[in-house]
């Protein structure tokens, strides 16, 4: 065989091992042994024993194999009969938001279980609220809480006239506020609608009546909001790392940064530049933020990179937002507590035009796109003007991807994948909302609610995410409700056909999330040559009975090789608090001398 033969036959990762082997005396740093290793590799689906020089994997195999790499500079972590992955990725996420609302006032279902809990949780926030301060509540959710009735505007003012009260539903695609916060944030019955799908809701006289509805409006009374202190976001985003890295994450993908306060680039990007950022980055940006991305004279460092744009075809199913092809049913949770109007279809935030022209700019800019998308007539639009597009300026391997996909059809996942476009599921609806959802969409279309089983027959690889702070942060138990499809109330499963395998599942949060990032040669799966992003469990998902999923514990995490600090007390969080705290003296120090 000639040597051009040869190295036709030899792949470029084996060349950088070799060369790493043979700078280090054929001596790795560290070996991982003593368990399990499930590689999420099908052609080497498990071993023993793996190797890690310089971040990299080098060697996977029995442990005899692997301890000949071994000298006495050589770290052996014995993993004491636990089951070693590569990182979780979280395929979708929103880490400032979550970050944010982890301070507010909660009214979730997780922590209440009647109206009347969550107006008292209201007026004692309102009750101890400083003088010029918001009560800011999140989680309205009239799906878990099951008389949670929309309120009315009168009956926030009736709460309080003088403290501006926001609270944001759980999904965020709507919003209630009173009196006070419409003055504190400028909104009067003649402002404009901002731009989409957002709206000031009126009556039928043109008041304003309460209900500030999708992203667009909410980031207008947000931004009219007192900004936070210089330091605080940064501090409570890399917490907020924190609890990802510790739920076994070294990747998230973050769609669509919310704006609270400055610059979200910045604060993801400034904090990914510290090496010991606990999870790495990708982020895909919101159309008002482009220009500013553009103009960002660094795009990418070894923990951060920016991917794309994030757009909104509809809203949420469970405000009336997503654009179904059949009619909301006609129920006491559409009509009375989430206050749909009979025969309600929902609706798209663009037209034909509109939509295909931006997907056409950021297509032949070379940028990844996802679209949250969850009706049949939003998708089918989306479908059209992907296909007028890619007619126009062809593009290979784009991996464009649709997000949430609650009421895809089989038809629209065949021709996704004829397009090239990939899909992501936000599979904890069925656990969460359970047998609600009937109450929406009826028993037929609630049998292909979230079609993951579907979508792999289509020849997909999807990933499944949770959307936090939509969801709480972890991934098992998504995966155990894509593996059983039950539902947290009665245990009811919901669209049996629809249940994927264990090991689809596992895909589905590693190795498909890392190739839906185009990542996929450098993570995702342990491979020799690939980054050492690994998480240690406790127990082997592929050997416990799959409704005991959630109770798999984390051990640790390693980014390249490197042990992850999870604790709140990092001393990244300790530089970040004593900034917040300069920050504060400084403003108390002005209140002071102006006095």
């Amino acid at each position: 065989m000639t040597t051009s033969r040869i190295l036709d036959h030899v792949e470029i990762k084996e060349i950088v091992l070799l060369f790493i082997l043979s700078s280090n005396l054929y001596g790795v740093d560290t070996i991982f042994l003593g368990g399990n290793i499930l590689t999420m590799d099908d052609e080497r689906p498990s071993a023993r024993a793996l190797a890690v020089d310089r971040g990299r994997i080098v060697s996977i195999g029995s442990e005899k194999e692997v301890l000949e790499l071994r000298r006495h500079w050589t770290q052996i972590i014995d993993i004491r009969g636990g089951t070693l992955m590569p990182g979780f990725i979280e395929a979708h996420c929103h880490p400032i938001a979550g970050a944010m609302l982890s301070q507010l006032v909660d009214v979730s279902g997780f922590t209440h279980g009647s109206r009347s809990d969550v107006l008292d949780t209201i007026r004692d926030a309102v009750s101890i609220a400083e003088p010029g301060e918001w009560v800011f509540a999140f989680g309205w959710d009239p799906i878990m809480v099951k008389d949670l009735d929309n309120p009315t505007l009168a009956e926030l003012d009736q709460i309080s006239l003088d403290v501006p009260i926001f609270i944001l539903t759980q999904m965020a695609h709507m919003a209630f506020i009173n009196s006070a916060g419409y003055r504190n944030a400028g909104i009067t019955r003649e402002t404009p609608e901002p731009p989409g799908a957002g709206k000031f809701q009126k009556d039928v006289d043109g008041e304003l009546n309460g209900v500030v509805y999708e992203i667009s409006a909410i980031q207008y009374v947000i931004n009219n909001m007192p900004k936070t202190p210089r330091g605080t976001i940064e501090l409570l985003l890399n917490l907020q790392y924190g609890k990802f890295a510790k739920a076994g994450y070294t990747t998230i993908s973050v769609l669509g940064p919310v704006n609270t306060a400055g610059y979200p680039l910045g604060f993801i990007s400034g904090l990914s530049h510290d090496p010991s950022v606990p999870v790495r980055t990708n982020l895909y940006v919101l159309p008002d933020q482009f220009d500013i991305f553009r103009g960002h004279p660094e795009r990418e460092n070894p923990n951060f990179r920016v991917n794309g744009v994030k757009l909104y075809m509809d809203g949420s199913p469970y405000t009336g937002g997503a654009a179904f092809s059949e009619p909301y049913l006609n129920t006491e949770l559409t009509i009375e507590r989430m206050g749909l109007k009979p025969d309600h279809v929902g609706q798209v935030n663009y037209n034909d035009k509109e939509i295909t022209d931006l997907i056409a700019k950021y297509h032949t800019d070379g940028f990844q796109i996802a679209v949250h998308s969850q009706g049949e007539r939003a998708l089918d639009l989306l479908l059209d003007s992907f296909d007028r597009v890619f007619n126009e300026h062809p593009r290979p391997d784009h991996r464009h991807r649709l997000e949430h996909n609650a009421l895809i059809t089989r038809s629209q996942m065949e021709r996704a994948q004829r397009l090239g476009i990939t899909l992501s599921f936000f599979i904890d609806h069925i656990y969460y909302y359970g047998t609600s959802l009937e109450h929406i969409v009826g028993k037929d279309r609630l049998k292909r609610y979230m079609p993951i089983g579907s979508a792999i027959h289509a020849g997909h690889r999807p990933s499944i995410h949770t959307d936090n702070p939509a969801t709480p942060i972890g991934p098992f138990r998504p995966i155990r409700t894509a593996v059983t499809r039950k539902t947290r109330d009665t245990g009811t499963i919901i669209g049996a056909d629809e249940r994927i395998s264990i090991d689809d599942a596992l895909k589905a949060v590693t190795i498909n999330a890392a190739w839906q990032l185009f990542e996929e040669k450098e993570r995702g799966s342990i491979e020799i040559g690939k980054a050492a992003d690994l998480v240690l469990l406790s127990q082997n998902p592929k050997a416990i009975d799959p409704e005991q999923l959630d109770q798999i514990r984390v051990l640790s995490t390693w980014i390249n090789g490197k042990w992850i600090d999870t604790s709140p007390f990092t001393w990244m969080n300790i530089k970040l608090g004593l900034l917040l705290a300069y920050e504060f003296l400084k403003t108390q120090l002005k209140v002071w001398l102006s006095v």
